[in-house]
């Protein structure tokens, strides 16, 4: 049995806890239905912006989304970015940032 050096355990574990923790603010987030927005991977940072009539707007891998009203988490952002659950194309959670001028 070969031995793993100790600094690459470390190195591993490190690894581990940084994307666990990269995930963390949206693992407790949940739809109005009480679904859970977060499927390991569908929530992110993510720009976005409100239209004139106060319709929030998502960029996300190059696509505008539009973002329902109702998948507005009423839950301040956890870094001051905005943040979006995308799933199938559409916005299931949003956490808008800091308003930045």
């Amino acid at each position: 049995m070969k031995h793993i050096p100790a600094a690459m355990i470390f190195v591993g574990l490190m690894l581990m806890a940084v994307v666990a923790f990269a995930h963390d603010p949206y693992t407790d987030w949940k739809t109005r239905h009480g679904m859970s927005c977060c499927n390991q991977n569908d929530c992110a940072p993510t720009t976005a912006w409100q239209d004139m009539e106060g319709n929030w707007f998502v960029r996300s891998a190059g696509v505008t989304h539009p973002v329902d009203p109702l998948a507005i988490l009423p839950i301040p952002s956890p870094d001051g970015r905005s943040h979006a659950c995308i799933l199938g194309g559409r916005v299931i959670c949003f956490v808008p940032g800091e308003v930045r001028g």
